[in-house]
């Protein structure tokens, strides 16, 4: 069955767009880079201490710098907690720190006693890395990065130095670092974080690259937002495309083709909630045209996929700002407005759409357009008047789409009616019609008539969306089908998706609750259990206890459309 809530496409799809692959059987956090415990005053402890006391001022011999970095290191990497996507090096420090300089007490005590031109840590650097030594390769990176250069030259080498550990963590910290300073090598600099990706010498895979690094930059220009963004495309590691996208988006004006063309994007692969989240940045009813037409047209169509109905009949509603000029709306839009006012229980104000469309629409929302008009005069309850329009869209030698949508409406009609074999038989021809949505709709709907032939048939499809009848009708007629129809779980998920509708989220969840533990059939369970962690994300505080969710369906189903969906909202919620 397919599901019937916010993102609905996101999981059916999800399988087929590759989304990028976990880092162990369980998907756990994919930061490679732990977090140094909270120094209440950032000095330096014991040995350390008396080695940063002992360190003479800006002397060229290398030897008491190099151990004070020996030791500043190891105590870091104790102090550090793989996972939490803190700070554990000074430059992760100076690149998350809210203001410029150094990050901790040992950074500034470092700072002021190492030498000051930039000729010494490169020569230095230089010779480490020569002799590949690679605890002094990395003492002397410790170093460089404390003293903190604003200097594309030195973070080009520690780059450099990081390549031959190899760190392409920290090496592409560096790179972006460089970038910050460099702005004549962002097409070099965008070469050199892409073979990090595939990097030989390392075994970090690309998508967990990119969420650390996404992680742990905090952006000061929108360059190396742009040099993610562009890396997480090129690697299919789209939660990552879209964190950096909006901060790209929060450092300088977003220019309207880019962001509507990632709209695009986003909305093609399923990610609807990242589309949307992206039009409202871009506050899109104040562009310009033909920006304004493409953005206001993505919007309805994300809404629509989202089954975000009142947002949709909202945009329908004046202007009360009065700097604004009232939309008008094209044969899509107007087609997507009726199906949601329709969706809400409003037939009326649906069925004056769909004979707008009917009369002068092109195709194929003219076609569409009749499909809506039975449809709401079905809700009406004029069935006849809705069979007889159905059946001259079938006859009609002028239309040029295919009949299989007609047939599964004729076949909804009839299941309403109770005439069942009439159903089924329109059914198996709508299926034949692959391609379109309701032609495949068909298959589901028909394997519903054949797992139970019983009383509870007859109010399941009743509290079905396609169903003519209101919210309120549709779950009482859901309330119908018992413990002990095979249909039981389809009707509960329904039922859920209902109480999602009318903004009942703890309802739904304790519905889906239900589900999960007590279906008998096991893919029901599991789309359950991943409805539930979706809604979870919704409620006060389920961010961390839908994280869980998800990665408990990892373990348990780890192949199909449900681990990929989880998957992808892991790395969205992380």
């Amino acid at each position: 069955m397919r599901f019937r809530w916010a993102a609905t496409a996101l999981i059916g799809i999800s399988a087929a767009i590759a989304v990028s692959p976990p880092v162990g059987k369980t998907a756990p956090s994919r930061s490679l880079s732990p977090v140094a415990s909270s120094h209440p005053s950032g000095a330096a402890d014991g040995a350390c201490r008396d080695l940063l006391a002992a360190l003479p001022l800006g002397q060229t011999e290398p030897a008491p710098y190099l151990a004070a970095a020996a030791c500043l290191r190891k105590r870091d990497s104790s102090e550090a907690v793989a996972g939490d996507g803190g700070a554990h090096s000074p430059l992760e420090r100076i690149i998350r720190s809210p203001s410029p300089g150094p990050g901790s007490v040992s950074d500034s005590i470092l700072k002021a006693r190492l030498p000051a031109g930039k000729d010494w840590f490169l020569n230095q650097m230089e010779r480490a890395r020569v002799r590949r030594d690679l605890a002094k390769v990395l003492d002397m990176a410790y170093l460089a990065e404390a003293k903190g250069f604003a200097d594309a030259e030195i973070y080009r080498e520690l780059a450099a130095l990081y390549l031959a550990v190899p760190d392409t963590y920290r090496a592409g910290l560096a790179l972006l670092r460089q970038s910050e300073t460099d702005s004549t090598q962002s097409g070099y600099i965008q070469y050199q974080l892409e073979n990090l990706t595939h990097f030989a010498g390392s075994e970090i895979p690309a998508a967990a690259l990119l969420d650390s690094l996404t992680a742990a930059y905090r952006h000061r220009t929108a360059r190396t937002a742009e040099l993610l963004e562009t890396l997480s495309w090129s690697v299919r590691d789209y939660a990552a495309a879209y964190k950096n996208l909006l901060a790209m988006m929060a450092l300088k004006k977003a220019d309207a083709s880019v962001a509507i063309e990632r709209v695009n994007r986003f909305q093609s692969l399923g990610y609807f909630d990242f589309a949307a989240a992206i039009l409202d940045k871009l506050d899109w009813r104040r562009l310009p045209q033909p920006w304004l037409a493409l953005a206001g047209t993505a919007y309805l169509q994300i809404r629509s996929q989202l089954q975000d109905w009142p947002a949709i009949v909202a945009e329908t509603a004046p202007i009360v700002t009065g700097t604004l000029p009232p939309r008008r709306f094209n044969d899509e839009e107007t087609f997507l407005i009726g199906n949601a006012f329709l969706s809400l229980g409003q037939a009326d104000p649906a069925l004056a759409r769909a004979r707008q469309l009917a009369e002068k629409g092109e195709a194929p929302w003219g076609f569409r357009g009749r499909l809506l008009q039975a449809r709401a005069l079905s809700a009406l309850g004029k069935t006849q008047e809705a069979a007889r329009t159905l059946d001259a869209l079938k006859r009609d030698p002028k239309r040029q789409e295919a009949t299989g949508p007609i047939l599964f409406w004729q076949a909804c009609l009839a299941l309403d009616l109770g005439r069942y074999p009439a159903a089924e038989s329109l059914l198996v021809l709508a299926s034949a019609y692959t391609g379109a949505e309701e032609s495949q709709r068909a298959l589901e709907y028909r394997f519903f008539l054949l797992v139970d032939t019983g009383k509870a048939r007859g109010p399941f499809f009743q509290g079905l969306p396609e169903s003519p009848h209101s919210r309120a009708e549709r779950r009482q007629s859901l309330n119908q089908v018992g413990e002990d129809s095979p249909l039981w779980s389809f009707a509960q998920l329904e039922k859920a998706q209902i109480h999602l509708a009318e903004s009942e989220p703890d309802s739904a969840e304790a519905v889906l609750d239900r589900v999960s533990k007590r279906s008998p059939d096991r893919l029901t369970g599991f789309q359950a259990e991943a409805k539930a962690a979706f809604t979870a994300e919704k409620l006060p505080g389920g961010r961390q206890a839908a994280l869980a969710r998800y990665e408990d369906l990892l373990i348990k189903y780890q192949q199909g459309v449900i681990p990929e969906f989880s998957r992808g909202r892991i790395k969205a919620l992380r």
